[in-house]
């Protein structure tokens, strides 16, 4: 029986063994810059390789294949450690809260679960909270959003995005940026100062390109990239990705500056991806960055506070 079960297991063995070593690769080469490779990239974060070719090191041992089985036992210990190293983050925990606070959540289009939702959003008093998912396509939350979170101006968008403002959105757009990829631009005004914020939300289709996506929206930032300028959503798509330097390049990804913990944001509850991200421009200095946890979401809350770079409007020049 042993032998019969091994000799069904050893295909998917090899099998699984080629994916994660391409993977692999893949991480430390071209990541998804190649878009017929992309998905096998965005399929292998660091934990599912180092879990997946540290099974493979108990089969191959259980096969008594030594050389093997200590070949794939090293692979899953440098995994783990790459992992640590590029979604772990040890900033200082901060002192004081920012002057700006910003939260993104995909939401997953509350229906009766919203009112706890906007109960735990209410708790966090937020400046300007972003939803992803925060209305079905072809229905609104406005009115219940509104009521659930006095003080807010709420405007939704398409793609299903709904933007909370404690002050008011002096102006507003949005459009299609790329095929089932969203985006939108907001000017808005909070605790006195004037802010642009562009709210997106990228495909979630594993096969499709965020390429066209991705340039778009950058085009569409780069003329603020010079104002206090926060960009957030839910990408669809890893930190990591090569899509992201042109953003990277001008602005700071709130973990990545001042989170303590694991960047990743899906799924819950045991989260390998870090799809939603918050990015402030160089005017805005990142204090703080955490992840809210909820299992009314597959994802987790981002949760970053700001400080601005200039002087407040009125303030004394030293």
């Amino acid at each position: 029986m042993r032998k019969a079960i091994a000799r069904l297991l050893v295909p998917g063995a090899y099998a699984a063994a080629v994916l994660l070593v391409v993977g692999l690769a893949l991480r430390l080469t071209t990541r998804d810059e190649i878009d017929g490779c992309a998905l096998l990239f965005y399929v292998t974060p660091w934990p599912v390789i180092a879990v997946g070719v540290g099974v493979l090191a108990v089969f191959w041992a259980w096969k008594k294949r030594r050389v093997a089985a200590w070949m794939f036992a090293v692979l899953a210990v440098g995994a783990g450690a790459a992992w640590l190293g590029a979604n772990w983050f040890w900033h200082p925990l901060p002192t004081r809260r920012g002057e700006l606070r910003v939260i993104h959540w995909n939401v997953s289009r509350p229906t009766s679960g919203l009112p706890a939702v906007a109960r735990w959003l209410r708790a966090q008093d937020a400046d300007v909270i972003t939803l992803a998912e925060g209305h079905r396509r072809g229905f609104s939350n406005l009115a219940r959003w509104q009521a659930e979170m006095p003080g807010y101006e709420v405007a939704e968008f398409p793609g299903e995005m709904t933007c909370l403002v404690r002050g008011r959105i002096l102006a507003q757009e949005s459009r299609m940026i790329a095929r089932n990829s969203y985006g939108a631009l907001l000017q808005i005004e909070t605790r006195g100062r004037v802010l642009t914020l562009v709210q997106a939300d990228l495909t979630a289709r594993p096969r499709q390109s965020r390429r066209n996506a991705f340039r778009n929206l950058t085009d569409r930032i780069a003329p603020h990239f010079g104002e206090n300028l926060i960009v957030l959503g839910d990408f669809n798509t890893p930190r990591e990705s090569v899509h992201l330097a042109p953003l990277r390049a001008e602005m700071a990804n709130a973990f990545e500056a001042a989170g303590r913990g694991l960047a990743d944001t899906w799924p819950m509850p045991l989260p390998v991806l870090s799809l939603d991200q918050i990015w402030g421009s160089r005017r805005l200095r990142p204090v703080s960055c955490t992840h809210g946890h909820s299992l009314r979401s597959d994802h987790r809350a981002v949760i970053a506070d700001f400080d601005f770079t200039d002087p407040a409007p009125g303030a004394p020049v030293p």
